[in-house]
Formats: C-alpha cells, sequence, structure tokens
C-alpha cells in the first residue's frame, strides 16, 4: 500500500527525504522484537456504551463506541497527530489499539512510528510532525498477523459448533414453514423450494445473526437483491419473484462476516 512505502525510511518531509527514526532504520530494527507479542485477552476495565464495549485512545482516557472507530481515528489525527495505516485491514481493532496504548506507556512514540514532517518549506513555527504507526514496523506486522490468526481461530470455532449443532430453530422467510435440526435443512429448503441460494450451508458462519438480518429487511419492506423498498409484502414478494431478486446483494459488504472465506 503507499501508505507504508512513504513510512519505510523512517522520518519525511514533503519533498519526499528520508531519515532514520531514533537513530534505527528499517533494516536495523528487524531484530528488535526481543520477546513474544502478548496480546490483551479482554479489554478489562474498559466502559461500555448501550452494550456496545469502547475502545480507548491510545494517548488519553477518551473512550469511543466500538462502532464509532472513524471518530476514534478521527480524534488520534486532530489531537495527537497520530495516524494508523491499512487501519481497515486489522482484524481486532480494539485488541491492537490496547496493545498499542500499553507499548507507548513503555517507550518514546518514535521508537515506533515514522514521522513525517508536513510544510517542510514553511516557516519553522508553521511546520508540523504527524506519526505513522504501520506494518513496515516488524512488531506492527506481527501483531496484524497474531490478530488475524486468533480471529480466524475463533470464526472457525464458531463454525464448527453451529455445523454440528442439531439443535437449530427457524422458520423460513419465504413459506414462515418451520425447522428443527440442523441449519442445513432451512438453508437447503430455501434454495431447493424458493430458489434463493446464499451458498453452501458449510461456508456460512453466524448463521442466525445472518437470517435475522436478511428476515428484518424483509420485514422492513426491503428487496435483498436490489435494497428497493416496497409498499406492502405482496408487492415485494411478487417483484423477487418476476424479477429473480431472491437472491442478496454481491455488493453489499454487510454480508462479508457471515462468509468465512472472508476471515482468510
Amino acid at each position: 500500500p503507499e501508505t507504508q512505502g512513504a513510512a519505510a525510511g523512517g522520518e519525511e518531509d514533503c519533498e519526499g527525504n528520508h531519515s532514520k527514526v531514533a537513530g534505527v532504520s528499517y533494516e536495523d530494527s528487524k531484530d528488535c522484537i526481543l520477546e513474544p507479542l502478548s496480546l490483551p485477552e479482554s479489554p478489562g476495565g474498559i466502559t461500555a456504551l448501550e452494550g456496545s464495549p469502547s475502545v480507548p485512545c491510545i494517548f488519553c482516557e477518551e473512550h469511543f463506541p466500538m462502532d464509532e472507530q472513524d471518530k476514534l481515528l478521527k480524534h488520534m489525527i486532530i489531537e495527537h497527530k497520530m495516524v494508523i495505516a491499512d487501519v481497515k485491514l486489522v482484524a481486532d481493532f480494539q485488541r491492537y489499539i490496547l496493545y498499542w496504548r500499553k507499548r507507548f506507556t513503555e517507550q518514546p512514540i518514535t521508537d515506533f512510528c515514522s514521522v513525517i514532517r508536513i510544510n517542510s518549506t514553511a516557516p519553522l513555527e508553521e511546520q508540523d510532525n504527524y506519526f505513522l504507526l504501520c506494518d513496515v514496523l516488524p512488531e506492527d506486522r506481527l501483531l496484524r498477523e497474531e490478530l488475524q490468526k486468533q480471529r480466524l481461530k475463533e470464526i472457525l470455532e464458531q463454525q464448527q459448533q453451529e455445523r454440528s449443532d442439531n439443535h437449530f430453530h427457524g422458520i423460513c422467510m419465504f413459506c414462515n414453514e418451520e425447522f428443527f435440526g440442523n441449519r442445513s435443512v432451512l438453508l437447503n429448503h430455501m434454495a431447493r423450494e424458493h430458489a434463493f441460494n446464499i451458498g453452501l450451508p458449510d461456508n456460512i458462519v453466524n448463521c442466525n445473526e445472518f437470517l435475522c438480518t436478511l428476515q428484518k429487511k424483509l420485514d422492513n419492506l426491503q428487496c435483498l437483491y436490489c435494497e428497493k423498498t416496497f409498499r406492502d409484502k405482496n408487492t415485494l414478494k411478487d417483484h423477487m419473484r418476476k424479477k429473480q431478486h431472491r437472491r442478496i446483494n454481491p455488493k453489499n459488504r454487510e454480508y462479508d462476516r457471515f462468509y468465512v472465506i472472508n476471515y482468510l
């Protein structure tokens, strides 16, 4: 990613000149990790807002709800001049922040972050330094990899539990027929009887949440494919049948978390 290339040399001014950070080059820093990473097991002591866990700022006591991640990132840029590169690729944002919050109390920020000087040609009082944290730093790369492995492990365990669960209870969202036993019975019924195919049951994770999400959209009279809203349930059903819209919108990223492949 382009943000990583800019950070590789440490400090960079607006003309693209690089210098070392804290006297340590990237090549020298490869051997600086002397002990295994210790990932936070749980965000103990973090307050909750409306039942949703919150995430603290790396530098201060401000907390933000998990679903307001962008506000936290904006806060760190404005108040602390701190930028996290490729944050959408971080598998567990909360644990990532907690890890670096602890590490920044142990060592100076310049030991970990590239320093980017803006307005370098302006008078000294108008210049400013921003700090970039990215996976060019071996410790950050290792942390991201470990968080990814941990998330995949948890997702595979959840998927296996759902695959072997024979106490599933679900209702077909098209004909209201009830199904008991394994989740595959309902999913195969909807594919066979209603031409509604969301993929192989074994590829799906968090199935109950997935079905609830789909049912909520239908209850709101929204087509699952084109996502248009209709005036009543019969009009919606006719639309989905005639337009062959009995499928989910592949462009809607909301569904990504329900397919195991997206965690690889």
